[in-house]
């Protein structure tokens, strides 16, 4: 209790300070008027010395309570009572201007009482909050005014001095009324204070129980969702351009170059899918789509994307795996599995070391199908066997030894990811390692039935061009925009494109396919605009069908759903020219 009491008179103490600060150009200009108006009849030394000493006062009071408000070591009842004294004499410089009304007339007087009843008056608001500096202050302008009035006598004298009395009365139960409502607005807004403080520490109890209660991996989850298109769309870019490099004709030296930044790209986008995908494998919002894979193929592009890492090691890396060889699983989640293993193992191998990634067939007697076996082995320190099940968790970084050490920071997602991805592929992961014997990882993966269609790699295999023909581009970020005209116009296409709906809408007459982006600025959806494109298209009967290929960031079970729904192919970002271009064929194609 005695800490708010200080308090409150600590904030009394400042109202006033800053009132006397900023009040200097009101009272000088007020002084002026009143030697003005006395100048005449008062003899010009006191009036000079009155006007000097209301100055010089005002200074001085001003300087001493700004002083007393910003130093706290004083008890501030000390710095109250000096702020009465500071009024008495301020006051009675003031109030010594109604000692001229003995040489004025009754005009005079009359005005020069209105300008002391008004500066009395305006101590309310400049010293109401330290009641006794209000009373001494306005008392020593009140007072001697009504006294001149009543000492000249007559009915006028005693009238108005008693009503400059009656006058003073009011002022006074005003400044008490005004005090009583500063305390209660300071004691309001001391609750205010004290109900936030208890509302914030309710709030933050309550984000810790909301956090312990929210699972941290679907935190993550929205997070990356949120990121993930924004992550891709430079991606998408750099791969249609990359693209479009293939049709320039350049030196043997440039072109190889070519392919290597497109390897590159092809790792990036796979490692950036495997850690924005982390969130929707511990969410099971990942959906594998098992289909047939020639492995040979998949291997040698992996292989190829860490040939820069390996050289620049000097780790040596060799893949060896039979010609034609298929399997039945997901390409997409078996890439970046062995991509993160590769990565790994180039990681921990010592100068000089060698990775090996081996495939070979293990067939069960008497049966039509078996296994496939894929294991990467490297050189490298190796992990104790109490250790191989805790290198799968998430951020575990063991400390690597000897000349791997400096090469083997990560982020400690890689073998979490593989682990999460072997666990939806229904693949098992097995290590094999010991200290300084390196370590070797081995996936079984399903043979494909002979009779199992097409393989993936093998898809896109059958001739396929877009030349001579019309496609529209319906994409709002203009860096990706650029890039799909690069790409397509490089494969003969003429090439469209609108920023918005609208835009698109008024050209959707011409083109033979369209590519539109997932998510479109303005609140419109790529779904909701390709009916729309469609829809139009049909209101001319002359015109035929309009295929769509639709470009997205995220391919989780809504999305994908949702373009079931519409009948769209559905590419995942980043994309390159050819998967694009074989997409726009054969939506075309099957129009």
């Amino acid at each position: 209790m005695a800490a708010a009491r200080d308090e409150l008179d600590e904030r009394r103490l400042q109202v006033v300070a800053e009132q006397a600060v900023g009040l200097r150009w009101q009272i000088l200009l007020t002084a002026v008027v009143v030697a003005a108006i006395v100048w005449r009849d008062v003899p010009a030394p006191w009036v000079l010395g009155w006007f000097a000493a209301v100055i010089a006062s005002r200074e001085w009071r001003a300087a001493a309570l700004a002083r007393m408000a910003a130093d706290r070591t004083r008890p501030i009842g000390e710095r109250l009572r000096a702020t009465v004294n500071w009024n008495v004499l301020i006051g009675a410089c003031n109030g010594s201007a109604a000692l001229f009304m003995v040489q004025l007339d009754p005009t005079l007087d009359a005005v020069l009482t209105m300008i002391l009843v008004s500066w009395g008056a305006g101590a309310v608001s400049t010293s109401a909050t330290v009641m006794p500096a209000f009373l001494v202050y306005a008392g020593l302008l009140f007072v001697p005014t009504a006294a001149m009035w009543l000492l000249a006598g007559g009915w006028l004298g005693w009238g108005v001095g008693a009503l400059v009395l009656m006058f003073f009365g009011v002022q006074t139960r005003f400044a008490r009324r005004n005090l009583a409502t500063f305390e209660e607005s300071f004691g309001i807004r001391a609750e205010n204070q004290a109900l936030a403080q208890s509302l914030e520490f309710e709030r933050a109890q309550l984000a810790i129980a909301r956090d312990q209660a929210v699972s941290a991996n679907n935190d993550k989850s929205r997070f990356l969702a949120g990121a993930s298109h924004d992550l891709r769309q430079p991606l998408q870019a750099m791969a249609l351009n990359v693209g479009a490099l293939r049709h320039v004709a350049m030196a043997p030296d440039a072109r190889a170059i070519v392919e290597v930044v497109d390897s590159s790209l092809e790792q990036l986008r796979a490692m950036l899918d495997a850690l924005l995908d982390v969130s929707k494998l511990d969410a099971g919002v990942v959906v594998a789509q098992p289909q047939r894979v020639r492995i040979d193929r998949l291997l040698t592009a992996v292989v190829a994307s860490f040939g820069a890492a390996a050289s620049a090691r000097d780790v040596g890396l060799r893949a060896d795996c039979p010609p034609g060889l298929e399997v039945q699983t997901d390409p997409d989640l078996l890439r970046r599995m062995l991509a993160n293993l590769v990565d790994n193992a180039i990681k921990f191998s010592p100068t000089g070391g060698q990775v090996e990634v081996q495939v070979c067939v293990r067939d069960a007697p008497g049966a039509s199908t078996g296994e496939v076996e894929l294991t990467v082995q490297d050189r490298g320190p190796g992990i104790a066997p109490e250790n191989h099940r805790l290198v799968f968790e998430d951020l575990v970084q063991l400390q690597a030894v000897g000349a791997a050490a400096a090469h083997a920071a990560g982020h400690g997602l890689g073998l979490g990811i593989v682990r999460r991805m072997a666990e939806l592929l229904g693949v098992p992961v097995e290590l094999e390692s010991s200290l300084g014997a390196g370590a070797c990882f081995r996936l079984r993966l399903p043979r494909a039935m002979p009779d199992a269609g097409a393989p993936e790699g093998e898809r896109g295999g059958a001739p396929w061009s877009l030349a001579g023909r019309c496609v529209l581009v319906l994409e709002d970020d203009p860096m990706v925009r650029g890039a799909y005209l690069n790409a397509l116009g490089a494969m003969g296409c003429r090439v469209l494109s609108a920023a918005t709906l609208d835009e698109a809408l008024a050209q959707v007459g011409e083109p033979d396919a369209v590519v539109v982006d997932c998510r479109l600025g303005g609140g419109v959806s790529g779904f909701e605009a390709a009916e729309r494109l469609r829809g139009q298209r049909r209101a001319s009967p002359a015109l035929p069908a309009l295929p769509i290929v639709m470009v997205t960031a995220d391919t989780g079970p809504a999305v994908v759903e949702a373009a079931r729904r519409q009948a769209l192919p559905l590419l995942r970002k980043p994309v390159d020219d050819r998967g694009l271009g074989r997409a726009l064929a054969a939506a075309i194609e099957g129009s």
